[in-house]
């Protein structure tokens, strides 16, 4: 049995294709080995699916297929149980390549052809669907028009107040939230992920984070869209290549650091900024207590402080979507907005400590100014008229207080 067995689950049916080639170049510096496994199903718009073990220099195909729906969980969940069995190991990483952009829904008449390979044109106004996530259905999504969007060399373009990742142009679909929850629980049983890596964009959410807590132990994402280039694999994989044993920890931690030196020595103005964090998901509950104490306290003290809130929201780190916003650097801009009476300021104080002392969010690493105040982690505060409704459908909407919060807040500043 090997120590590791790295699961990529490569979407290219759209127009990270290239981007995909190059990974896998990357993957081949290193390979595999007796004791790492580098399994890939890698999705294309033309060639079909084909699934590789990737060795030193080469790629050995292991089985071709017909073009696959990689918005379809049953096509995800089937390719891990396929590869765990071909190929077990101590540990797993699940490894989520492609478009991303966060918790939300694309819109029912979303232009998936404007996402296809091959059309520099259309490429070059995609400046936010960098990496994203797929769904099945669309039945319960709001149809809203695509917003314009300028030039950008990154990943990632959404219309207003919606998202995914891993997007299927050939099938005209993607993977939601609860779709990737429902997957990853089929493949790995009552086991979890060692590591549930999102190379993707605006993934490392809490709302997410929250959603796959019983799927895996660790997750590794960005919260801010990923550079084209996004994870370095050759760096990585030299590391764990060398101490294959690695924990599950030490390697999450590991794709953090890599990936903020891979952006201090390649990083651009293009690019703008980066991202990287570590969760531990079986810590997520004290986290999420915290940020319930301050909803709670936030709420029932509205009335006089939600301007205070409303600068600190105005103060707070943002990504490039806006209503993404650094939880970090929310609070502590409450704590410094809030009245000094406020109750609600030891509640701000509380959540601070809890994500400083780096047991939920264990690794954080940040590129370029515009992100240097990221703590690891954002949560959803959009403009009141912004706010979507499919946010109800969430876990964490559903068990926790800031959705409660956020819709007592739009109604006071209506």
């Amino acid at each position: 049995m090997s120590d590791w067995t790295w699961i990529i689950y490569l979407a290219g049916d759209n127009n990270l294709e290239g981007a995909g080639y190059d990974d896998l170049k990357e993957m081949q510096e290193i390979g595999s080995s007796d004791r790492l496994n580098l399994i890939v199903q890698f999705d294309t718009e033309v060639g079909g699916a084909t699934r590789y073990r990737v060795e030193r220099n080469a790629l050995a195909t292991v089985q071709k297929m017909p073009g696959v729906n990689t918005g379809r969980p049953e096509t995800l969940s089937e390719f891990i149980s396929w590869a765990m069995k071909k190929y077990p190991a101590k540990h797993y990483l699940l490894d989520v390549w492609n478009h991303g952009g966060g918790w939300e829904n694309l819109p029912a008449d979303f232009n998936y052809d404007g996402l296809r390979a091959g059309k520099p044109l259309r490429e070059a106004r995609l400046q936010r669907l960098k990496r994203s996530i797929f769904r099945t259905t669309a039945e319960h999504v709001l149809a809203l028009p695509e917003a314009p969007s300028p030039a950008s060399s990154g990943r990632a373009r959404r219309g207003p107040g919606r998202r995914a990742i891993a997007i299927d142009t050939g099938s005209h679909d993607y993977l939601d939230n609860q779709e990737l929850q429902r997957a990853v629980s089929k493949a790995f049983g009552a086991a979890k992920a060692d590591i549930l890596g999102c190379d993707a964009c605006l993934m490392n959410m809490l709302e997410i984070a929250y959603e796959m807590r019983a799927t895996s132990q660790f997750m590794v994402g960005s919260e801010e869209t990923e550079p084209a280039a996004g994870w370095p694999y050759a760096s990585i994989l030299k590391q764990l290549a060398a101490t294959p044993a690695m924990s599950p920890s030490d390697l999450a931690k590991l794709i953090v650091r890599e990936y903020r030196g891979w952006s201090d020595k390649n990083g651009s103005a293009s690019d703008g900024a980066a991202t990287q964090s570590a969760f531990d998901l079986s810590k997520i509950d004290q986290a999420v207590a915290a940020l319930d104490d301050l909803a709670g306290a936030l709420t029932s003290e509205l009335s006089s402080v939600a301007g205070a809130v409303s600068l600190a929201l105005a103060g707070a780190q943002k990504f490039r979507y806006p209503e993404y916003v650094d939880l970090g650097s929310f609070a502590s801009q409450l704590v410094k907005k809030l009245p000094a009476r406020a109750k609600s300021r030891a509640p701000a104080n509380a959540l601070l400590k809890v994500l400083a002392n780096n047991d939920f969010v264990v690794a954080n690493a940040t590129w370029g100014d515009s992100a240097k105040r990221a703590t690891g982690v954002t949560v959803y505060f959009p403009k009141p008229e912004e706010y979507s409704p499919d946010y109800d459908q969430l876990e964490l909407s559903q068990n926790a207080k800031w959705m409660p919060f956020l819709k007592a807040f739009n109604a006071a500043v209506e």
